[in-house]
């Protein structure tokens, strides 16, 4: 994915936020849904990330990846003393910033397929919720994962839900029709890639990550818990 196809995508997702970010984020929820209950939403997601995620993880430095308008992230700064959140769209941390944020929270906007602004073995934990699954190519998505193995501490985690649904005709046929056709949800930007559990385990070895849990396998809601380092 080249530089006009990251700028495409950042323009792809402030389209969306302007029109209905919060469905544009999470469709199952429909459109029209308050912006402080979404968001408020976001802390009881948290709460059982974190108790799924275990002691394990360290709590001075955390990072999203695909933050929006910070439902997870602003939660994330009860847990941890910094946090970081990212995005491809400007339009969506306008939003967060203009919500008002935690003092050690940070937001910055990238390019959707790489972590730059952060050096090496920067962070306790990153998290990516809903947002990976809308990587259509597969050799940008290897090289995130590559990405968030180089950011982490060599003790830390990493949490990421992948669509492991595998191949389904119907979303293939939508897939093929012009976005002016298909309501938001469908659009290129916000339509999922599902990828087969197996295929998203060799990704993530490749990378150099190692799976330490998982849950949701061949569903829409993976969960992979990660750490450095290639399974011995």
């Amino acid at each position: 994915m080249g530089p006009n196809h990251a700028e495409r995508m950042g323009k792809d997702w402030d389209r969306l936020a302007r029109s209905d970010a919060l469905a544009s984020i999470d469709p199952s929820l429909g459109s029209g849904v308050d912006e402080a209950a979404f968001v408020a939403v976001g802390a009881a997601h948290v709460e059982w990330l974190m108790t799924w995620v275990g002691d394990a993880v360290g709590r001075e430095r955390a990072l999203e990846i695909g933050c929006g308008i910070g439902r997870s992230t602003v939660h994330l700064a009860d847990h941890f003393a910094r946090v970081d959140g990212v995005d491809v769209s400007a339009e969506m941390v306008r939003r967060a910033r203009a919500r008002g944020l935690p003092g050690n929270v940070t937001l910055t906007v990238t390019s959707g397929r790489d972590l730059r602004p952060f050096p090496d073995a920067s962070f306790d934990f990153v998290l990516s919720h809903l947002v990976l699954q809308h990587v259509a190519d597969e050799a940008v998505l290897s090289e995130i994962l590559t990405e968030v193995a180089r950011v982490l501490l060599p003790d830390a985690r990493a949490m990421l839900q992948f669509d492991t649904r595998g191949h389904r005709p119907l979303a293939a046929v939508v897939g093929v029709l012009p976005d002016a056709l298909l309501p938001a949800k469908r659009r290129r930007a916000a339509r999922r890639y599902p990828r087969t559990s197996t295929r998203v385990r060799e990704l993530v070895a490749a990378a150099g990550l190692a799976i330490e849990r998982e849950e949701g396998a061949g569903s829409a809601e993976h969960l992979l818990l990660l750490r450095p380092g290639r399974p011995g």
